[in-house]
Parts: structure tokens; C-alpha cells; sequence
């Protein structure tokens, strides 16, 4: 009987554990909740405008590391530029108060707005505008969206369009930023809103041309030693973005220097026009009758000079087409039916007598009288233009008319 009572106490306190067991197990598997405060929803940036209306513009050169595409620009753009129509209204992407406007160096003409947005400090940039100062004024305020400027082509340009450049903690003070990117931040994304956006890519390698002789130095500045000078459109090569201030790091042969963005091109640049006067001429790969014959030149054909000066006495340099090389100075014209005439020193223009003997006659024709007759090497002075082949000059006291096709600029 005792032995069954034991037995029942063991049974009725193992229950009373199993009840505590499964109590505690079903307590840590409910989920507990907890009023807790939910924290407050984020700020969202302000939203800033678009500088131009939807469908007005073409995105081309970004903001970055490039080549120069005109003479005397930067090699490293500080902003993005939008290829637009002249007039396009460009207006201002935030509130805020202009700080420029007008004329200036490069950009031509420009606005720069100063802005605090969301405790943030910066400015906007924009340039190549017709004219700057016309729709607003420094020290006014604008509010966001407002029409400050047109787009146009002044200054350092090949054509209309807006240069738009951010600064962060203010323009010269702060750094300049990607426009695209902080626009987009914004809730302003300008590659959806554009007619058309070009590729944007850097090349491996930029390509130029000296624009005139100029010095090749050790450093950016006038104060470098100079490592040789370099005769008007010979090739240099650079890597993008390379430069320092207005001077840009280019290399000529195997040798790197410094050379001021003034002389340096993306394309050849003309230092006159000549025309063939003979019914052929050929053009050579050197200086020298020797040298090898790149094309031979029709008469009347068009050249551009591509250097100042002659080389061993009579070659000058000159492009035809795509090709160049160097063609006899006695052979080409300053006029299409002329001669190379040059002026001296005094102003006054004088040219030298090419065959044996050569008449100088009273009218602009073979058939009027002879004034006198001219040698070879003599020198005249032109008194007129040419015309129809023939050119007033003075020689000896006397004046008349000779053939100008047998004269040269050179003795």
C-alpha cells in the first residue's frame, strides 16, 4: 500500500516538471512585443532644375579628363557642356544670389550663382552665353528655375552651346564636381531629359599641333629652361588631361615639355594662303629637289602655309588636301593669278625679276608699249593688286606693268 502511494507521488511531481518544462519552452518561442518609437522618416534632398527645358539639348563633352578640342582650352573639363541652339533660355538650377555676370576670359561671357540648399554650399557656373549680364546682374537674387541667360558661342567656342560647371563649397574656393551627378542626386537626371547624349569616353591619347615656333620647356612656365624651340605645325602627342594651369605637357619626339595652351592646336593651323602658278608642281616629303614627290599640284591649286619662312632659301612648307609637304617659293602665289609679293621691313612690298629678262610695259598687255626691259635678279616695288595677271610696279624711277607670273617673293 505504501509502495503505491510512493509511486503516485513520483507520477504527480514528474507531471508538475513536465507542465514547468513546457510553460517555460512555450514563453521562449512566443514573440514578445515591445512598443518602441519609430524613428522619424529621412529628409528628402530638395530637388533641383534642370539649366535647360527637356528636349532642347544634346549632352556631349563630360565632365573629366579630355584632349583639347580647340586651341587654348583646358585639357582636364570642369564641367559638362550642352550642345543646344543659340537663344535656348538656360536658367538657374537653384535659389540663390549672382555673384558674376558678364564678360571674362575663355568663357566669354558667363553667370555664376551662389546657393545654399539643405545646408549645402555651392555654386553654378554657365558659360558661352550671348550675353551675360543682359538678363540678370551681380549681387541679384534669382530664384529657382528663373531665366538668367541664353545659351550661345562667345569666347573659347566652336559652337552654341552651355558650359555648366558645380562648385562645391563655392566657385574658386571650393571643387568643382560632376554636374550630371549632382544634378542626378538632386532629383534632376539630364540624360533622360536630352535629345541625344554622345559616348562618354576618354581616348588613350591626344593628338595636337604646334599653332606657331615656339619654346619647348622643361616645366609650366616661362621660368623652366628651354629645351629647344619647335617650328609651326609639327605633331605632338599627350595623355589626356595632362597640363598645369595654361601650360600643357606634350611630347615631340620622344621628349616631354611644356609648351603654353596658346601654341597648341588640335589641327594645323594657316599661316596664309598661296596658289600654284606653273600647269604642275610637285609637292616633296623635304626641302630639296631630292627628296621624294608626294603628289604633283595642278595650276591654280589652293595651299595653306603651314610655316612662316623659307628653308635652304626658296622651300616653304604647305598642306594640300591631307597631305603635306614642301614646294619651291618661286613657283607659288599670293594671288591666283599672281606672284608671291612680300613686304619689307618699311611696309613697302617689293618682288624679283625670275627669267633672263622680262619687259615692263605701259598697259596690262603684251601688246602695249615697252618701258624698259627688266633683268634677272632686279628688284621692284608693286604699286597695285594684281590684276588679270599683271601688277603695276616701279623700278629705276620708271613705272609700269609686267606679267606678275614671273616674279617671286625672293631673290
Amino acid at each position: 500500500m505504501e509502495q503505491r502511494i510512493d509511486s503516485a507521488r513520483r507520477t504527480r511531481r514528474a507531471g508538475r516538471r513536465w507542465v514547468v518544462l513546457l510553460t517555460a519552452l512555450a514563453v521562449a518561442v512566443t514573440p514578445t512585443f515591445v512598443q518602441v518609437a519609430a524613428p522619424p522618416p529621412a529628409q528628402a534632398a530638395t530637388r533641383l532644375a534642370a539649366p535647360l527645358k527637356n528636349d532642347t539639348y544634346v549632352l556631349s563633352s563630360y565632365y573629366g579628363p579630355r584632349c583639347m578640342p580647340v586651341r587654348g582650352s583646358s585639357t582636364y573639363h570642369l564641367g559638362q557642356d550642352f550642345g543646344a541652339a543659340s537663344g535656348t533660355d538656360v536658367r538657374a538650377v537653384a535659389a540663390g544670389k549672382v555673384t558674376r555676370a558678364g564678360a571674362i576670359r575663355g568663357f566669354g561671357q558667363w553667370v555664376v550663382i551662389d546657393h545654399v540648399v539643405d545646408g549645402v554650399k555651392f555654386s553654378s557656373l554657365y558659360a558661352h552665353l550671348i550675353d551675360g549680364d543682359r538678363r540678370v546682374k551681380a549681387g541679384q537674387k534669382v530664384k529657382k528655375g528663373q531665366h538668367i541667360g541664353d545659351v550661345g558661342s562667345t569666347g573659347t567656342s566652336t559652337s552654341p552651346h552651355l558650359h555648366l560647371e558645380i562648385w562645391r563649397g563655392g566657385y574658386g574656393s571650393g571643387k568643382a564636381v560632376d554636374p550630371l551627378r549632382f544634378l542626378r542626386k538632386r532629383g534632376v537626371d539630364l540624360t533622360t531629359r536630352s535629345i541625344r547624349n554622345y559616348p562618354r569616353s576618354v581616348p588613350s591619347s591626344c593628338t595636337y599641333y604646334t599653332a606657331a615656333k615656339v619654346s619647348f620647356r622643361t616645366g609650366p612656365g616661362t621660368g623652366y629652361s628651354k629645351i629647344r624651340t619647335i617650328q609651326a605645325n609639327l605633331k605632338l602627342t599627350a595623355e589626356p588631361g595632362a597640363g598645369s594651369g595654361e601650360w600643357r605637357q606634350v611630347t615631340r619626339k620622344g621628349r616631354t615639355g611644356w609648351i603654353h595652351r596658346d601654341y597648341v592646336s588640335p589641327s594645323y593651323t594657316s599661316h596664309g594662303t598661296r596658289y600654284v602658278l606653273p600647269s604642275s608642281l610637285n609637292l616633296r616629303s623635304g626641302p630639296s629637289a631630292s627628296n621624294k614627290v608626294r603628289v604633283r599640284l595642278p595650276h591654280d591649286a589652293r595651299l595653306t602655309l603651314l610655316r612662316d619662312g623659307y628653308r635652304n632659301g626658296v622651300w616653304q612648307r604647305v598642306r594640300y588636301g591631307s597631305k603635306n609637304g614642301w614646294v619651291s617659293a618661286r613657283h607659288i602665289a599670293l594671288d591666283r593669278d599672281g606672284a608671291q609679293i612680300v613686304p619689307d621691313r618699311t611696309g613697302k612690298t617689293f618682288a624679283w625679276v625670275d627669267p633672263k629678262t622680262l619687259n615692263m610695259r605701259k598697259g596690262r598687255s603684251a601688246s602695249t608699249d615697252r618701258v624698259l626691259k627688266l633683268r634677272r635678279d632686279e628688284r621692284v616695288r608693286q604699286l597695285g593688286r594684281v590684276s588679270n595677271g599683271w601688277v603695276k610696279v616701279r623700278h629705276d624711277g620708271r613705272t609700269g606693268y609686267v606679267s606678275a607670273v614671273y616674279l617671286r617673293s625672293r631673290r
